[in-house]
């Protein structure tokens, strides 16, 4: 496998190839994988180009104009900035300091003059309105149907996830819940809502569903939802939209949701460990038209001592196989799987911002430089999964930092 970057020398720029290592390097980073990024990012993607469509520095008051002083950072820098700290691992702004500050040679091999310290990189954040959003929303998607595979698929499957982080506010009675879904097709994030104050998960659901669709131009053939977002209206607005669904539920949620079986039915035995029980298709209310077929899996235990695995496949699939339900809803795309953390990037410590809308820019740009990693790892081969770059890439580990025990201990608290 070979790849190319810019080596600038002083007779002026020119490119030359340079083999990449066949195994994991022990140094971290990888500084030919991080050069090789680096020129992906310049040459390939001209992220630079993209990124200039943000203009949260740029905003004037006519009625008022103020005279700013130039910043070293400019929009698109700073954006090209908060995609470097994902790239090398830092999940937090407080990283910043004693990791990236001081690695000036690395920001140069990304294309930045130096990293920026965690006051400007807050600042930036909090400086973001709802039209800045919209506009990284625009990067995103140029970056996917220029570059991407999501907005080109035929027959696209969509699969929505969702988490939730309960924040707590000094000198307020109640907590401030923020909820996040995002939509992936084909491997990549296509499209995010974040809201704080939601009474619930349908409208982010429904919200994230409809920026996919106007990206992709078509309906999705199947639409694969996490369970924890799952209700019973969320599921009748699916079904007035005529989507077909799956979601994964609890035995409990599930049987709820319809009538008890008047005939017996047998279990049916998928492999040597597992067992599958189609309750076959129900109304969802009493009279109505529209149905949904039930289907029960149980696995044996992880451990001994521990309950048997039982999960529940909710469907609008009537007429499809029962073992290829189960296969289709088992590789749904998920948020802890596509970051790669279990906690970052909306439960790792501190939140980045005060502003909910500082938040979801966070969210949106952690999310570009995670795309720029899936299409980058395309390009490298099949050998070079996300996973695999990512690891090499990363200067700081997952596993640094006072709520890394915390996490190997009890998990994330917003997956």
């Amino acid at each position: 496998m070979w790849y190319m970057h810019s080596h600038y020398e002083a007779s002026g720029a020119h490119l030359m190839l340079h083999p990449l290592p066949p195994f994991p390097s022990a140094s971290r980073p990888s500084l030919s994988l991080l050069h090789s990024l680096g020129w992906y990012v310049r040459d390939a993607l001209r992220l630079e180009q993209l990124l200039n469509a943000v203009t949260v520095k740029r905003r004037r008051n006519l009625a008022r104009p103020i005279k700013r002083r130039k910043s070293a950072f400019r929009d698109p820098m700073i954006c090209l900035d908060f995609l470097a700290m994902a790239w090398l691992g830092a999940t937090r702004l407080s990283q910043i300091d004693p990791h990236l500050r001081s690695r000036d040679d690395l920001a140069e091999i990304l294309g930045l003059r130096r990293f920026c310290d965690h006051t400007t990189a807050h600042n930036f954040l909090n400086a973001f309105h709802r039209t800045h959003l919209r506009q990284l929303d625009e990067v995103n998607a140029r970056l996917l149907r220029e570059h991407g595979s999501a907005t080109h698929q035929r027959a696209p499957i969509l699969d929505i996830d969702v988490a939730q982080r309960t924040v707590r506010r000094s000198g307020q009675r109640q907590d401030l819940l923020c909820r996040w879904a995002v939509a992936f097709c084909a491997g990549e994030a296509l499209a995010q809502s974040f809201r704080h104050r939601s009474q619930g998960w349908r409208p982010l659901v429904l919200d994230v569903l409809a920026q996919s669709r106007a990206l992709m131009g078509c309906r999705p053939r199947l639409l694969r939802l996490a369970g924890t977002c799952i209700s019973s209206s969320l599921l009748s607005a699916l079904l007035r939209q005529r989507l077909p669904f799956l979601t994964t539920v609890t035995w409990a949620w599930a049987l709820a949701q319809r009538p008890t079986p008047r005939t017996a039915r047998g279990w049916t035995s998928l492999s040597d460990d597992c067992r599958l029980l189609d309750l076959g298709a129900a109304p969802t209310r009493p009279g109505g038209r529209a149905s949904l077929r039930t289907l029960l899996v149980e696995r044996p235990a992880p451990a001994p001592g521990l309950r048997p695995q039982r999960l529940a496949i909710v469907t609008s699939l009537l007429s499809e196989a029962a073992p290829a339900i189960v296969r289709l809803s088992a590789s749904t795309s998920r948020i802890r799987a596509f970051y790669g953390h279990p906690r970052w990037p909306l439960g790792d410590g501190k939140l980045p911002s005060s502003d909910p809308r500082g938040n979801a820019a966070y969210l949106r740009l952690c999310t570009i430089a995670m795309n720029v990693l899936r299409l980058f790892a395309r390009h490298l081969g099949e050998e070079w999964t996300p996973a695999r770059l990512h690891a090499q890439l990363r200067l700081i580990p997952w596993d640094s930092g006072p709520g890394a025990a915390r996490a190997m201990r009890g998990g994330s608290r917003t997956h």
